[in-house]
């Protein structure tokens, strides 16, 4: 399928959001992730013109966005510089980082910076659809000039009852209300949640980070079953 660029946008520091329009309705998953493919010959660069991004909008949503945090990579740098009304290949969508159907079990997300697309869509969906599921989302960033989207979860946590969203900054100490400091811990974790045996863990992000949180939550004792992971991968 093409899909068309039709906005672009820094939504923080270091990180682009981009929009498209399919070519014809595209029916996906929130959490699923599809392939996209840069006609630019510039984009080829190590690794070819094709990279991977995790939907960051709702199903619901008329546009398709992504974000990616920007490197000096050609494809990367063609991103950026592809003017609108560019046509890109796109293959999927795919993926299995999706809600669980059992509402009796909260979802527990722990992502750090650009892993925070995938959840985005799924609590904008969970939002949009009223859905029963109680999520909390931890949300760690090094800087508040690097945490893209912070406005959206808190908005969505002000019409959602089911939602709770914690952001925490590890490099600086906050300058706004809102923040907490230090990684996403135990500490941080038995502050916000009344039981830590009884959700379904959804972690993504780099894959130092996923290492960090999975061997968290193994030595909190939980079940390998109950937790679900994702690796951003040379993002």
């Amino acid at each position: 399928m093409q899909v068309t660029l039709t906005d672009r946008q820094q939504v923080a520091q270091g990180t682009l959001a981009l929009w498209f329009t399919p070519e014809r309705p595209l029916a996906f998953t929130a959490g699923q992730f599809a392939s996209f493919t840069l006609p630019d010959p510039a984009a080829e660069g190590d690794k070819g013109a094709r990279r991977t991004f995790s939907f960051a909008s709702s199903p619901n949503d008329d546009a398709l966005m992504i974000a990616t945090r920007m490197t000096a990579s050609a494809f990367k740098k063609a991103l950026a510089a592809a003017p609108m009304g560019t046509r890109l290949e796109m293959m999927g969508p795919t993926g299995r980082f999706t809600l669980h159907q059992d509402t009796s079990r909260p979802a527990v997300f722990l992502t750090g910076g650009i892993g925070i697309t995938p959840v985005r869509s799924i609590v904008e969906y969970a939002t949009q659809k009223g859905l029963a599921h109680r999520i909390h989302v931890f949300y760690s960033n090094r800087t508040r000039a690097q945490a893209p989207f912070v406005a959206d979860f808190r908005g969505w946590a002000q019409r959602n009852g089911n939602l709770k969203f914690v952001a925490t900054l590890t490099e600086e100490a906050p300058a706004e209300p809102g923040f907490e400091q230090g990684p996403i811990d135990e500490s941080l974790l038995n502050r916000h949640l009344s039981d830590l045996s009884g959700p379904i863990y959804y972690v993504v992000g780099p894959p130092g980070m996923v290492s960090a949180m999975k061997a968290l939550l193994a030595r909190l004792g939980i079940d390998t079953a109950n937790v679900k992971t994702e690796d951003f991968i040379g993002y």
